[in-house]
Order: C-alpha cells, then structure tokens, then sequence
C-alpha cells in the first residue's frame, strides 16, 4: 500500500478561451484541449490550473526518463497574457510547456487525483521533485480551506 503525500502547486491563472470541456453545461470539470493565457510564472517546474496540471519541458523531460508511474503529457496552448510583461520579473525566458494529465490509479502509480480532487504522490516521486526541480511554491500537505469545502460540495451536488 502506497503513502501518498498532498501537494498544492504554484497556482496560475488564465484558462485561455480556446480551452475545450467534455460537458456542454455547467459545471465544467473535465478539460479536452486545454488553453493557458499566461499573466505570469514564478518559476516552478510544477503549476496547476484548476483543473489541469502544468509542467516545464525540463520536469516532463526528467519524469520521461524515470519508473514513475500515473500521468501522461499532452500538447497545450500558451498565450502571452496582456499583463505578462508587466508581472513576468523572472531573468530567464519561458520554457516550453506541457500539460501533465493525471491518469492514477491509488495504491498502484505514484501520482494520482485524491478524493478530494486533490494532486497526491508518494514519497519516493515527491523526493524525486524536491531534488531535481525548482518548486519554491509548491506546499505540501497543505492545510484545506472554507474553498475547499465549498467546491467539493458544488462537485457533489453537480454529480446528483
């Protein structure tokens, strides 16, 4: 039996409006083509974008080469946001970016979607992140939040 740790990534925001849901009406919760207007980046090699998670091509390029099991990469869309340029204060350019799909299974991969919908791995991937990639924003075992409780309440009632 696996040992899962939660983790909350860097948070951005911008799902760009050439981002496709599988449902017609809300909610939406199951992303098809996925599209990011980027207003800024922090730097980490991990990022979520409710509900989607993000990563640099040097995190998928390093998770490509490992046992790790339970995500694969799809193509995104990454537009520059009218205020990128004002908030953007890293000295380096973008990177490339990918979205990481979460396909999991619990007790079986290393990395799976929580019951709270929330992003959990194991401690042999989350020891793998710490030590091979910049995640200055991420929290683990963040503390869960009126937020919290609230979206996974409109998720229970979407699903009646």
């Amino acid at each position: 039996m696996k040992t899962y740790q939660r983790i909350q990534p860097e948070v951005i925001v911008g799902l760009g409006e050439k981002t496709e849901f599988l449902e017609k009406e809300a909610p939406f919760l199951t992303v098809i083509k996925l599209h990011i207007k980027l207003e800024d980046w922090l730097g980490d090699d991990l990022m979520e974008c409710h509900p989607c998670y993000i990563v640099t091509e040097k995190l998928k390029t390093g998770l490509q080469t490992t046992k790790f099991t339970g995500f694969e990469f799809s193509e995104m869309i990454v537009t520059k946001g009218e205020y990128l340029n004002d908030n953007y204060q890293l000295n380096k350019s973008l990177p490339e970016f990918y979205w990481m799909k979460i396909i999991g299974k619990q007790d079986v991969d290393d990395i799976i979607i929580g019951p709270e919908k929330s992003l959990l791995v194991d401690e042999e991937l989350l020891n793998y992140l710490k030590n091979n990639f910049t995640l200055n924003y991420m929290d683990i075992n963040p503390e869960r939040n009126e937020f919290d409780d609230l979206l996974d309440q409109m998720i229970a009632k979407s699903k009646k």
